[in-house]
């Protein structure tokens, strides 16, 4: 190869390196993608950062950044650069583009031309068989006439009337079978075309479509590479967790898995990224809700109705509701008016419910508290997940996975007679790992056998918490009412009950069981006094049971049940209580049997028992 041939080879090598270096890397006035580097994905919405390689001499520079996603929020657009570059200012916009057809949509279009000429042909012969019919329709109006005024004269000719009317009735038929063809092939041919038009508009989907970018206004202050990182928010996308709990065997410990299903329609794919799930409410404003004053004032004093449960529970709720939107509204206020509005709308909910407490006795104190408990929300938590993770951009939920850890179980049975003879297994766990656990379904196994579905609430770091494995089919349990006595003392009626708690265990060893029953139960203490009887087997002492069940009339004990205990060696706990009350009165259970006033007191005892079950679960 001589010296020059040699010479341009390597002028050519270093101008392709060249060529392949400024494509790489952004310089002044380029459109660049750049590369999705980090997301932050909260249930509703994600944090998206691209880096964006910047390359040229020092000074201003101006690059636009493209192919940005359709489900972008526009106002959540901002820039920071390296040490070597500053960013002046950041735009937002779009543009309308158009794309070349491609072959298969040319070749869609030729068909459609040939189907249309199909369907004009058509139309043309549906016409002339119309002036067809027309012709005969005089034809028969000539000859009829005529024919009547020959037969009037004695000249009229058989042999040429019957020609022409068979001629008439032929033509008619030939014209019938015409019609029927052409209407058939009219419809094929138009079910053919709308096929084709639908296909067409599949492959034209997007074909003009609006494109999203960002222009960046740089001061580029270093020589060299640089980077610029560009973030903002999209919707259409977020998680909830999801748990897998087995227990083998031993029943000494429950592997857990915890895993996010994430939806990701944003239109933007998700290459290599690094993920953390949030369960925070992504913000934009940096400064929180001010609070305002509460004045106070004095009215004549006027009758004022009782509120019924269901209407308080009714305005609570609206309050909160209200006031949650406010709270959204300011994370998202990105000037001074909009922080301020927010705010006094937080405010003006805050008052309505301040204002309940002031107005309202006692007696509704307990509502007002079960709906704060229930208004706190969950810790806002985040799981940065180890490596890079790739999510593509699709309608069907994707999975990554969380954490995979194991707890130390402490197993034991359920029985609760008055409700069903199953007893159920459960586990007493805590979370030892260096998460918390959110709130979310669990599918449970038990010894590689699936056992069914439930669901957590969400568990702090070192909380234990409950969760159930099944019914176990060799344990039975029942409840007995073993007396019933009736007596009139001065004036009041007495109730005496006693009751038998069997649980028969038909395994080779012995089965820990917690027994739950329960007593009658009434707030009005005066009017209906409830006494447990003397008890051979002590009811639990555990603190969170004592605290919050055993006053409402929950009766636990903690039983083992010996191995083989069945039939007339079952397992038997005998408590008994007496209810003592005005003769002139009827016991009975709200709710049934028209047991109290308030229409609206099973609502409350439901709520009331929701917030029970739940401290049981939760510890």
């Amino acid at each position: 190869m001589s010296s020059h041939l040699k010479l341009c080879v390597r002028f050519l090598l270093i101008a392709l390196v060249g060529l392949a270096t400024t494509t790489a890397v952004a310089a002044a006035g380029d459109e660049v993608v750049g590369r999705v580097t980090d997301v932050t994905l909260y249930r509703g919405q994600a944090m998206v950062t691209r880096a964006i390689p910047l390359a040229g001499p020092v000074g201003s520079v101006e690059i636009v950044v493209g192919s940005l996603p359709e489900q972008i929020v526009s106002d959540s657009l901002f820039a920071e650069g390296s040490e070597g570059t500053e960013v002046r200012a950041v735009r937002y916009r779009t543009r309308a583009v158009g794309e070349t057809p491609r072959e298969e949509v040319r070749k869609l279009d030729e068909i459609v031309e040939q189907v249309n000429d199909s369907l004009a042909q058509s139309k043309s012969q549906a016409q002339l068989l119309a002036k067809q019919t027309a012709y005969l329709d005089q034809l028969e109006g000539f000859v009829a006439p005529t024919a009547k005024v020959e037969l009037s004269k004695g000249v009229l000719n058989a042999e040429s009337l019957k020609a022409i009317t068979e001629f008439s009735f032929e033509q008619r038929k030939a014209i019938a079978e015409n019609q029927l063809v052409l209407t058939q092939t009219d419809r094929d041919l138009n079910e053919q075309l709308s096929l084709l038009q639908r296909k067409r508009a599949e492959l034209t989907d997007g074909s003009s479509k609006t494109v999203r970018e960002a222009v960046l206004f740089l001061e580029k202050h270093a020589e060299g590479e640089q980077t610029v990182r560009l973030t903002y928010q999209v919707s259409n996308c977020g998680w909830s967790p999801t748990y897998t709990f087995r227990a083998g065997d031993d029943l000494k410990k429950v592997d857990v898995e915890c895993s996010a299903l994430i939806n990701q329609i944003t239109g933007e794919e998700w290459n290599g990224v690094t993920l953390t799930l949030s369960t925070a409410s992504p913000a934009l404003s940096a400064a929180g809700p001010g609070l305002a004053s509460f004045p106070v004032t004095l009215t004549q004093a006027a009758a004022q109705a009782k509120l019924t449960q269901r209407d308080l529970t009714s305005q609570i709720q609206s309050i909160r509701g209200r006031q949650s939107v406010a709270i959204q509204n300011n994370l998202n206020s990105l000037n001074l008016s909009d922080n301020i509005g927010s705010s006094w709308a937080a405010n003006a909910a805050a008052n309505e419910y301040q204002n309940l407490e002031i107005l309202n006795g006692k007696e509704v104190l307990g509502m007002l508290r079960m709906e704060s408990a229930r208004a706190v929300e969950g810790p806002s938590l985040s799981y940065q997940l180890p490596g890079t993770v790739s999510l593509a951009s699709r309608s069907d939920q994707q999975m990554v996975r969380i954490l995979q850890t194991a707890f130390e179980s402490h197993f034991y049975h359920v029985a609760t007679p008055v409700l069903t003879s199953f007893v159920y297994r459960e586990a007493e766990l805590k979370n030892l790992s260096e998460k918390d656990l959110l709130a979310g379904p669990i599918t449970v196994y038990l010894n590689n056998r699936f056992v069914g579905r439930s669901e957590i609430p969400t568990v702090a770091r070192g909380q234990t918490f409950v969760v159930g494995f099944g019914a176990d089919p060799q344990l039975r349990a029942r409840r007995e009412l073993a007396d019933r006595k009736e007596a009139i003392q001065g004036g009041n009626r007495e109730l005496s009950f006693k009751y038998r708690l069997v649980v028969e265990n038909y395994k080779t060893e012995v089965v820990p069981v917690r027994i739950f029953d329960r007593m009658p139960h009434s707030d009005q203490s005066t009017d209906v006094r409830i006494a447990l009887g003397e008890l051979k087997d002590p009811l639990s002492e555990d603190e969170v049971y004592v605290r919050t069940e055993k006053s409402k009339g929950i009766l636990r004990w903690e039983i083992d049940i010996p191995a083989a205990a069945t039939g007339k060696d079952a397992r038997i706990v005998e408590y008994g209580f007496t209810v003592d009350f005005d003769r002139n009165f009827a016991l009975s259970a709200v709710g049934v049997g028209g047991g109290g006033d308030d229409p609206a007191a099973p609502a409350a005892l439901q709520e009331d028992f929701e917030m029970m079950q739940r401290s049981r679960l939760k510890r």
